[in-house]
Formats: structure tokens, sequence, C-alpha cells
């Protein structure tokens, strides 16, 4: 009679003990208490964190302190600025920026607000001779000297004093030309702001931010309102070679000729309380 093996089934591998299914009526072991959420809890505070530094390098909130921004900006509005705008770019005509300045006018080391209105390679001068006093430029240095044009100003403005620091140039009644990397900024209220008519030129690497916006209080919340605009006023000038005061190139003046005035405006050098 003919015999037939029977194939034998293959082995059931046998788990470890701590993975074996437990036996009928064995109690199931719990899970590790708190791992799960623990897990969770680390991954939420590591995003925190990354928003937090990454939001802390881009912008910061900025609050206005005094009244030489009125009427764009009022003391006590809190700003949004950038910090990062200026990475890739440089400040415009007309911007809002976070400065700190070369001089301090007060004992603070408080950062100061102000808005560009000079650019590097720039001729500007304060003419003292309109009433009210106005700013010229001339973009570059060539061509034809504009009036800028400032629908943000409070009200009418005197020229100011002469600079109070020591051989710095001074824009009143003169031109002067901005060399590279350098800016000219005053506050929009001119008759109280320490600006650059006090501290003179500010380097590139002193401003730290743009304001965008702002956001209290909140019945004004939302942008800063228009910049300035560019008017011709003359026609271009030649210029002679200038001289050199403090490091400034002073040209000659454009063809319009302007007379001096008393500077009205000399208690902001003396004893009088500061303005920033």
């Amino acid at each position: 009679m003919e015999q037939h093996a029977v194939p034998t089934p293959p082995a059931v591998p046998t788990p470890p003990a701590d993975e074996a299914t437990p036996s009928v009526g064995e109690p199931t072991r719990p899970a590790a208490p708190g791992g799960a959420w623990v897990r969770d809890l680390l991954e939420v505070l590591l995003v925190a964190v990354v928003l937090y530094a990454l939001i802390w390098t881009c912008i910061e909130t900025v609050r206005v302190d005094g009244d030489s921004m009125q009427n764009t900006l009022q003391s006590g509005d809190f700003l949004i600025a950038s910090k990062i705008s200026y990475f890739f770019g440089n400040p415009a005509r007309g911007d809002i920026v976070i400065l700190n300045p070369p001089h301090q006018c007060d004992a603070t080391s408080a950062d100061y607000v102000k808005r560009v209105v000079g650019l590097p390679g720039d001729s500007i001068e304060i003419d003292a001779a309109a009433n009210p006093a106005e700013l010229l430029v001339q973009p570059g240095g060539t061509g034809p000297w504009d009036r800028v044009g400032e629908p943000y100003l409070p009200d009418a403005w005197l020229q100011g004093p002469e600079f109070s620091i020591s051989g710095t140039a001074d824009a009143v009644n003169r031109v002067l030309h901005i060399p590279a990397g350098e800016y000219f900024v005053m506050g929009d209220n001119r008759n109280a702001s320490c600006d650059s008519r006090f501290f003179g030129l500010v380097a590139r690497n002193r401003i730290l931010a743009k304001a965008i916006l702002r956001i209290w209080p909140l019945s004004s919340f939302g942008g800063l309102g228009a910049g300035p605009t560019l008017v011709t006023t003359s026609t271009p000038t030649p210029l002679p070679a200038g001289s050199s005061v403090g490091g400034f190139v002073l040209v000659a003046a454009p063809l319009r000729r302007r007379r001096r005035i008393p500077r009205d405006l000399a208690c902001l050098c003396r004893g009088d309380p500061p303005l920033t």
C-alpha cells in the first residue's frame, strides 16, 4: 500500500513576552501614561518659539512719545514697524522711520520717529524766504529743483536755527549735498521737532525700521497717510565746485535768491524742554 507523507505546517513564531496576546481573562496592559500629550505639548511649544523668533526678527511695536510727528502721529500712538523692509532695499523719501539719532536732544537713549525727506545724493535747502518756509530738493543732485509738497504738516513752519553741532553743515538758506549712505530726516511738526536740523544727517545703519501701521488707538487703526510729492519750481542751475564743511559738500544755491531771516527756533537749542 502506497503511503504519502503528510506535510507538517510551519511553526508559528512565538511573540516576545511583552508583545504576546494576553490570555483569556488576563487584563489588558494600559499605555504608558502621559506619553502622547507630552509629545504634543512639546511640538506646540516648539512651533510657538519658532513663530515668536520669526515675528521678533521681522517686526516690532513702537510707542510714540512726544508731539514732533503731529498731525500724522499723536503722542501715545502704538505702531507696527517692519524691521525687514530695509533688508532688501533702502529708505525712500516720505518713509516714516525708527532711528537711533547720532546726537540725542535729551538725556534719554530712546529711538526717534521721523520722516525721511532727503536721500543720498540729493541737494536740499530750507527756503526761509518763503512764507511759510519750504523744503526744496534737487533729486540726485542734478536737474530741476523741486518743492516738497507735504500735505501732512499741521501748520506753517519756521525754518529753525542753524545746526547746534559744531562743524556740521546747515541746510537753512544754503544748499546741502547729502553724501552716500546718509539721510536728512524731519518731524512733521516742524515747529516742535528735534531732527536733522539739529543733530545732522543720519547714517543708513542708524535707521532701524519702517513704521507701517497704527494699531492704537483703535479709532485711528490703519495706515499712516499719504507721503510727500515733488513739484518742480525752477530750471537747472550750473553748480561750481563746492567747499567742504564738516565733511559735507556745500554747493552754490539755485537760481532764485533767498534772504536770511532770524532763527526763530533757537530756543530749541537752549534750555527749553527737549523735543523728540
